[in-house]
């Protein structure tokens, strides 16, 4: 074949395949922008619009069967159309969506939605409506009145069930999440217990640091006495943290007289020899015997003042004393008034961590995931990762714990995976501000078609403990290879009465180490060297990276 019939042969061919593509395009209309949306929405007639996503295209296998129905029963009084959810307002409770969508209307009205790609019931349901529309011209027959934002009563069942399964999960992690911050509260009192038992730390606020002297003169018959006191400049995280401790300490007019404004901080002492003139201190913690004195709590009614000195130091709203109700808000206050004094006796608590759920996909779009990981938008959601042998989510195999490793596997295989621990919340929401709150995973990383993604945050922690067990992010430390010891018999000729002697010695690590051995002395380890780069050189050089492109499809 000459070049020219080749080129044009191609062109041709190029022609046809435009022509095809024409075609579809002209079967089915492209919306892309709400003004196009409007515009559709005007035409005439059956609309049957095919809904997808960016990351989940229109339904292809469907063409087919719409083109039959158009040119045998609609006509023009059928029109179809292809809408990218992502960019359309009235179409966005179908983001995030991988199943086919499609939307049939008339006169700007739903009639109906239809989900998945079945393909008998999408048609029966287009040639119903098909004959509804000609009811509807004859008067025969009225449409429901429902905008295309709208939900129809099939998607409001399937919302609603959707809903209490939301709801259901929301109180199960809710549930799991008090009941951990109970264990580490409980775990850290005990811890601190150990160090600081006879003291209760106290706070007074600016407006009534001036009553000090009250305030000892109100603990002294409770075998109570101020050790020590330092001023304290809190900031808003450390107001927050009291807030969460007295809700008292919650409102704006606690926090505009606190922050920036010097309150003083008070370390309680229990004397342990003195007898309380008016309850048996060893019936009560230090806490406790400082909430009595001052508060009043658990005290007997005879006991029981016209007055405690915590109410009179209240200002416009703004309590004047802070003192921890029970263990817990002990050690919480300790670890925030007395921060110094604390770590010099007790490691700090540790961070705990967010909520999370486990994310498996192909190793083969690592490069797509970590590029989202490491984007400044995502970074801190993305709490870690790994590569593992297949998508076993109760026995995960590791194969390495991080990128580099894992290039580094002469071998990869298509059933490799790269997991993914992902935060969706903060562990204690009452201390970050609510619109920094990334309650579910990033976007980007859904878009790119998870194999599995954890039901729940519970389900999540305990999948992710067993792909991210304790200590998997600590540095991994390589043993030194030992240096082995190498020998050498030396024959040394002496004179000791006309007798020949041989003596036998040991040449040290130590003077290998600096040279000071002869080169005979050590084995030629070149040989064995060759021999193992010899044997890595049969690899073969056509061997396809199985985990950098996608799956081979099955026919």
């Amino acid at each position: 074949m000459s070049i020219t019939s080749a080129v044009a042969n191609a062109a041709a061919l190029a022609a046809a395949g435009a022509g095809k593509k024409a075609a579809q395009v002209q079967l089915q209309a492209e919306i892309n922008t709400d003004d196009e949306w409007a515009k559709f929405l005007n035409r005439d007639g059956l609309l049957v619009i095919d809904v997808y996503t960016e990351w989940c295209g229109p339904c292809i296998g469907m063409v087919g069967n719409l083109k039959k129905i158009k040119v045998e029963i609609g006509g023009d009084n059928l029109h179809l159309a292809i809408a990218k959810a992502d960019t359309i307002r009235d179409l966005k409770r179908f983001r995030n969506r991988s199943e086919p969508t499609w939307m049939l209307l008339s006169n700007k009205q739903l009639l109906n939605v239809v989900f998945g790609a079945d393909a008998p019931r999408l048609t029966r349901t287009i040639e119903q409506e098909l004959k509804n529309e000609e009811l509807v011209r004859k008067g025969e027959l009225e449409r429901p009145q429902r905008a295309p934002y709208e939900l129809t009563p099939q998607e409001q069942e399937v919302a609603i069930a959707q809903e209490k399964l939301l709801q259901a999960r929301r109180a199960k992690e809710a549930a799991a999440a008090e009941n951990s911050r109970l264990a580490r509260r409980e775990s850290r009192a005990k811890r601190l217990e150990a160090h600081f038992n006879e003291i209760c730390p106290a706070m007074l606020t600016p407006h009534a640091q001036k009553h000090l002297r009250k305030v000892a003169d109100t603990l002294e018959p409770f075998g109570v006495v101020v050790a020590d006191k330092c001023p304290l400049v809190l900031n808003k995280e450390g107001l927050k943290v009291l807030a969460i401790e007295d809700e008292h300490l919650a409102s704006e007019a606690a926090a505009a007289a606190l922050i920036d404004r010097p309150s003083l901080t008070l370390l309680l002492k229990k004397l342990p020899d003195k007898q309380g003139n008016v309850i048996d201190p060893v019936l009560f913690l230090i806490a406790e015997l400082c909430r009595s004195a001052l508060f009043g709590d658990g005290l007997s009614e005879e006991n029981e003042p016209k007055k405690f000195l915590a109410d009179e130091l209240h200002l416009n709203s703004v309590p004047g004393l802070f003192v921890p109700a029970d263990r817990h808000q002990r050690a919480a206050a300790l670890d925030l008034l007395f921060p110094k004094m604390v770590g010099s006796l007790v490691e700090p608590p540790t961070p705990a961590e967010p909520p999370h759920l486990l994310m498996l996909f192909g190793a083969w779009q690592r490069r797509a995931i970590l590029s989202v990981a490491v984007a400044p938008k995502f970074s801190n959601q993305i709490l870690r990762y790994g590569f593992f042998a297949d998508a076993n989510i109760d026995e995960p195999k590791l194969l390495a714990k991080n990128i580099d490793k894992y290039e580094e596997r002469p071998e990869k295989d298509y059933s490799e995976t790269i997991a993914l621990m992902v935060s969706v919340g903060v562990e204690d929401p009452a201390l970050v501000d609510p619109s920094e709150i990334q309650n579910d995973p990033p976007d980007a990383l859904l878009t790119l078609g998870p194999l599995h993604v954890s039901e729940d945050t519970v389900v999540g922690e305990e999948e992710c403990r067993r792909f991210f067990p304790p200590g998997y992010s600590e540095p991994e430390h390589k043993p030194k290879p030992k240096s082995k010891k190498k020998k050498k018999k030396r024959n040394e000729t002496r004179d000791e009465g006309d007798e020949m002697a041989e003596v036998s010695t040991e040449v040290s690590e130590d003077d290998i180490i600096d040279g000071s051995a002869e080169d005979g002395d050590l084995e030629d380890e070149g040989e064995e060297k060759e021999e193992d780069i010899g044997r890595g050189e049969k690899e073969d050089d056509s061997h396809l990276d199985k985990a950098t492109s996608p799956p081979p499809t099955t026919h």
